[in-house]
């Protein structure tokens, strides 16, 4: 352990959460308004075995989730996968680590933006792209003012989602035609594959369970319970989804569609159908978007405070108690993303950088596995099988997210090193002393 990164006391949460509320995070935390886009994403990659991107995009999600469970039984400390990698590996891969989840949610911002866009698009005619500054402008209000109210309308907004997504399938069963997932894999191997790194995405949030893990009573047995429990619910749900979207309306339609789910509906239930999954959407795709930049200005922020980005980033206002700062700094990105973005980019370069993220937090672990630390509640159950695996899964959707994925990755990362150096060179000038 590095030793800029010395123990220091902190205070213990109670562990009340028993496995259905552990669940019910887990939940809650990915199912949101990306699927409504994504269906329609992965559709167009990979044809009707969209739904087979979708179950080996499930798999990489559990043998990374698992890993990454045992860490935050070992640090249940705030900030995730950051907080993991600065304890063990110093401030210098804290700031990598901390650098290129803040940027994976910057980018995945674009394709929620875009599709609320597209989605109110589809109910009033308004642009798709002024629409989705108009929703990041507006979440910019809400966090400046506070997210307790947004807090609490979350849940019910994620309540509305299941129950939407559960709706759509079960109304269009009727009018599913096995002849439109003929062909098959229409774009083959490479196609199943990029579909997976998109449908990776909608998988994101799995890993709020393992982030709870202070909280989670018997975290040994109900940690990897939830996990598991979490990723099989949300497959089911959206497997039926998949399977109802592609069985109604030709994969080639539904990919080319900035509203999928109500080109689906319309098919099957008519105008009003379509108009109503639409209004789903666009609730859930809008409580998506607060989500994220509270994600990004929270990362920025703590970035700041460990003296990683400029100070300023971490003024907290007085009275709202928020990082007004770096939500300010985030909804400019946020809106540049909305501005000069597309859904395309959003998800692969995105989708790049989130895989990414999890590449430090194993390597931690398998440090960790070859020293004599303390053994943690829960522990990865075949590790020599286990974190291989999940390198590998790691590495296989890196591929998978083709050369736009890579460049753009690579160009964040770059300016994310710049930004380091940068701040290196001020702090040992002297500057602004």
């Amino acid at each position: 352990m590095s030793a800029d990164t010395r123990t220091t006391a902190r205070v213990q949460l109670r562990r009340s959460l028993g496995l259905r509320g552990a669940v019910a995070v887990g939940v809650g935390g990915t199912i949101g308004g990306g699927i409504f886009v994504l269906v329609g994403q992965t559709a167009a990659l990979a044809g009707p075995a969209a739904l087979l991107s979708f179950a080996l995009a499930f798999v990489a999600s559990l043998v990374i989730a698992l890993p990454y469970a045992e860490l935050a039984c070992r640090f249940p400390h705030a900030g995730g996968g950051y907080a993991f990698v600065r304890e063990v590996l110093g401030s210098r891969w804290g700031f990598l680590m901390g650098w290129v989840f803040w940027g994976s949610y910057v980018f995945v911002s674009g394709y929620v933006t875009l599709g609320f866009g597209g989605y109110l698009n589809a109910l009033t005619g308004a642009p798709q792209g002024w629409s989705a500054v108009a929703l990041v402008l507006a979440c910019v209000l809400i966090n400046a003012r506070g997210v307790e109210i947004a807090g609490k309308v979350q849940v019910l907004v994620i309540g509305l989602a299941i129950a939407g997504l559960l709706g759509f399938a079960l109304a269009g069963a009727h009018a599913i035609v096995l002849s439109r997932f003929n062909p098959w894999a229409p774009h083959g191997i490479a196609g199943i594959l990029s579909g997976a790194l998109i449908a990776f995405l909608a998988f994101g949030g799995f890993d709020m369970v393992a982030a709870a893990g202070e909280e989670i009573e018997r975290p040994e047995k109900n940690l990897p319970r939830a996990i598991l429990i979490t990723l099989a619910i949300v497959l089911g749900i959206y497997l039926l989804v998949a399977f109802t979207a592609l069985g109604t309306v030709d994969w080639y339609t539904l990919g080319a569609s900035s509203a999928p789910l109500s080109e689906a509906a319309q098919h099957f239930i008519g105008n009003r159908g379509g108009r109503l999954v639409a209004v789903i959407a666009v609730v859930t795709t809008a409580a998506t978007a607060n989500a994220v930049l509270v994600v990004t200005s929270r990362i920025s922020f703590a970035m700041a405070r460990d003296g990683l980005l400029p100070s300023p980033l971490a003024y907290v206002h007085p009275k709202t108690g928020t990082p007004q700062v770096a939500v300010l700094v985030s909804g400019g990105m946020l809106i540049l993303m909305a501005l000069f973005g597309s859904s395309a980019s959003a998800t692969s370069i995105g989708g790049f950088l989130y895989v990414l993220h999890f590449v430090p937090p194993l390597l931690v672990l398998m440090k960790l596995r070859t020293s004599k630390s303390a053994s943690p509640a829960f522990r990865t159950p075949l590790p020599h099988v286990m974190l291989p695996l999940a390198l590998g899964m790691t590495v296989l959707l890196l591929v998978a997210s083709g050369t736009r994925g890579i460049v753009g990755g690579a160009l964040w990362l770059a300016i994310g090193v710049a930004v380091a150096w940068v701040g290196r060179w001020a702090v040992e000038a002297g500057v602004g002393k």
